[in-house]
Formats: structure tokens, C-alpha cells, sequence
């Protein structure tokens, strides 16, 4: 029998996998597009053991999931996944059998394991627990020596703001796919998380990611602060007690981005006894990691560096960025026809952040439109509202709220 992820219902006759499952659902990035098989008995079978031996996923993924490639993390969450299935009877020869990850190698710390790799391992932690708010869980399991290097550099800056700082430097060493932002606006600090490629955008990392920064602010700190406020870009998933035990202020689902606001006085708070000698070291090695990043950077990544620099010139365009690539129109077409995106399509991106950065920061929809490369102001609230749906004057009094 097969069993689908999204509704636990089973999808269809023994022995086949139907594109959806009785109750329409399609197969999706946020469960993988997986449907299990279990055993006769009923899907009570699909967790420990029993559900890491038998045949196991059986993938049906909807095409329209194309995948960026190269996208790697190097996140810890690794390892404490790996305890967590370890602790629920699911050994690591057969995690590793199931995903491809070896837990003997992402011991050294500059292992690195695709993106895909890393999701599937969140969904098999997920579904064996049972848990669904294992991103903000995840955590409690964190074990000793479990801490990135990028996160060590936040732990040893002299307050907080500066820790957040570098974890918005540093963020793409973590994982490829992590952005993170920081401005200030009034009394508020705000810090936003966004996963640069949408395909891998989902609700645990966002969650872990929000739920790790407020704990180890906490500690390092000696402080038990709390935000002002937490956005999140998905829907409700329905667990409120858990956002309660760990933000313990207002939640909000369904936004436009994951930002959290904080307090300025409680950013502005020291780290107990940072550790400068440490700090510069690892930053130095950071640095040096970051240097090779960029050389390595995708065409797109470089075509979107272009835009960002020009877009005040209102002379951006796919020829102008052929000719800056030093290639003709068609050769920048195919080369980013590879890496599953067009100049369009790079370009909106790009529009889209701005506007909300240009905007949170205070400055006027006229100046914002100046700075994005549109002739008439009229034009870029026409295009906000399209993306948004909500003018730019609606969105900056999110920012002036008290």
C-alpha cells in the first residue's frame, strides 16, 4: 500500500503510485512529493524500523520542481537529525543508505551534502518522530560541539546586533541557498531570513534558523529577551504552543518574508565574555572561504551582482548584461537557460528584494522607484501590488507600527 505524506490517506490499489492521492493532493516541495509504502497492516507501520527498511519513498516528483544545481549546506542540523533517527531506532547505515548522506564524513567540517539531500533528510526526521515543529525543536538535540563555525563567530562579537551581523555575512558559508538582512528602522532592529532559490523554500529551515538565533541570543547574552514580533512566510501550521515556548510574543503566518523584530536596547545588549583572539581567527578563515565562494559564483549569481549595480541607470537589459558578461544575447540565454532561470526572471528577483529593503528603510515609493529603474513611480506601485498585493505606502506602516 501506498501512503501519502500530505494527508495520510492511502492513494490508490496495492502496487500502484497515482499522480495524486485520493484526496487530489499533488506531490509537492514541502513533502518531497513522496508517497510511502507500508504494509497491510495500516500506516502505523510507517515509522522506525519498519519504515526505513522497507521499500521505503517511492519519489513522484512534479516536474515543475526543477532544481538549481550545486546547491550545497554544510549546516549542523545534520548530525542532530542523524541523533534524532538514531534515538528513534533508524541507524546511520540506513539513513545513509536512504539519502546518500554518510554521518562518518560530516564529522569533518567542511563536508558538504546537496540541498536535496538535506531536505530529504528533514522529511524522513519528521515523519519517524512524528514531530511536526521539528524546525523549532530541532534545537533541544543539539548536542556538544554542535555549533557551525559562522555561529561561533556571532558568539564571540561584543553584542548582539554585531552577532547578527556576521551571521548575515557569513550566512551563504552555512548553507548556498541562506540570506539573511539586517536594518534598523526607529526603536527596532529588523532581520529577515530568505532562501535564494525557491524550490528549496520550506517551513523548518526559516523556523530553525529563527528559533536558534533567539536561543543563543538568550544565552550569550544572560538576558531572556523577547521579540517584538515574528513573521513567517508559510501558512499556520497549527502547533501555536511551540512558537509560544521558544518567541513567546505575536506570530504571523502567510507574510512576505521571515523577518523577526527586535528591540533596539535588547540588540544592543553584550555578549558575556566574548573571546576576541577566537573570533578574529575564525573570521579570518571565513573570509577566505567566502573569496573562493564568489570565484565559483554561477553566471546567475554574477548577472543579479549587475543588475543590483545598474538598476538607478535605467539602461538594464539583456543585452547591456551580454555585453558587461563579455557574451552575445544568445550565449547569456543558454549559459542561464542551464541554471534554470532567464534574464527576466532575474531581474524581478532582484526588483522584489529591493523594493522591500528600499521601502522597510524608510524611503519614499518615488525614491524607490528612482533606484529600481522605473520611469514613473506610477509604474513600480502598479508592479508592488502585483508581487505583494499591497501598495508600497501599505507595506512601509508595517515598519512604523509601535
Amino acid at each position: 500500500m501506498f501512503l501519502c505524506l500530505t494527508c495520510e490517506n492511502y492513494p490508490g490499489p496495492k502496487g500502484m503510485i497515482p499522480a495524486h492521492c485520493e484526496n487530489k493532493h499533488v506531490p509537492n516541495r514541502q513533502f518531497n512529493g513522496y508517497l510511502l509504502q507500508v504494509s497491510q497492516q495500516g500506516p502505523d507501520t510507517a515509522h522506525g524500523l519498519d519504515f526505513i527498511h522497507g521499500i521505503g519513498y517511492e519519489k513522484q516528483m512534479d516536474s515543475r520542481n526543477h532544481r538549481s544545481p550545486g546547491k550545497t549546506t554544510s549546516a549542523v542540523a545534520i548530525l542532530a537529525l542523524f541523533d534524532i533517527l538514531r534515538d528513534h531506532g533508524v541507524t546511520a547505515e540506513q539513513v545513509r543508505r536512504k539519502t546518500g548522506i554518510s554521518r562518518e564524513k560530516m564529522t569533518d567540517p567542511d563536508a558538504r551534502i546537496s540541498m536535496d539531500q538535506f531536505l530529504d533528510l528533514w522529511q524522513i526526521a519528521v515523519d519517524v518522530t512524528g514531530d511536526q515543529a521539528l524546525g523549532l525543536n530541532l534545537r533541544l538535540n543539539y548536542g556538544t560541539g554542535y555549533t557551525h563555525f559562522v555561529i561561533m563567530i556571532a558568539m564571540n562579537c561584543h553584542t548582539l546586533i554585531e552577532a547578527v551581523r556576521a551571521w548575515a555575512d557569513y550566512a551563504m558559508l552555512i548553507c548556498d541557498t541562506d540570506r539573511v538582512d539586517l536594518f534598523e528602522r526607529e526603536d527596532h532592529f529588523f532581520f529577515t531570513y530568505a532562501c535564494s532559490d525557491q524550490v528549496y523554500e520550506n517551513r523548518w529551515i526559516p523556523e530553525h534558523h529563527f528559533s536558534i538565533a533567539i536561543d543563543y541570543g538568550r544565552r550569550i547574552s544572560g538576558r531572556d529577551y523577547t521579540p517584538a514580533e515574528v513573521w513567517f512566510k508559510h501558512e499556520d501550521p497549527g502547533y501555536p504552543g511551540e512558537y509560544e515556548k521558544i518567541f513567546r510574543c505575536p506570530v504571523f503566518f502567510g507574510k512576505d518574508e521571515n523577518m523577526m523584530k527586535m528591540k533596539k536596547s535588547d540588540m544592543l545588549l553584550p555578549v558575556i565574555s566574548p573571546d576576541p583572539y577566537l573570533k578574529a581567527l575564525l573570521k579570518k578563515h571565513a573570509d577566505k572561504l567566502i573569496g573562493a565562494y564568489t570565484e565559483a559564483e554561477s553566471l546567475a549569481a554574477g548577472i543579479r551582482l549587475w543588475i543590483t549595480g545598474n538598476l538607478s541607470t535605467g539602461s538594464v537589459s539583456a543585452r547591456s548584461a551580454s555585453d558587461a558578461m563579455n557574451m552575445d544575447r544568445s550565449t547569456l540565454h543558454r549559459h542561464l537557460k542551464k541554471e534554470g532561470t532567464t534574464f527576466r526572471t532575474l531581474l524581478t528577483q532582484t526588483r522584489k528584494e529591493l523594493a522591500k529593503k528600499h521601502l522597510a528603510k524608510g524611503l519614499t515609493a518615488s525614491q524607490t522607484a528612482y533606484l529600481l529603474g522605473f520611469s514613473e513611480p506610477s509604474t513600480f506601485q502598479h508592479a508592488f501590488k502585483r508581487w505583494f498585493g499591497r501598495s508600497p505606502g501599505e507595506f512601509r506602516k508595517t515598519f512604523s507600527r509601535e
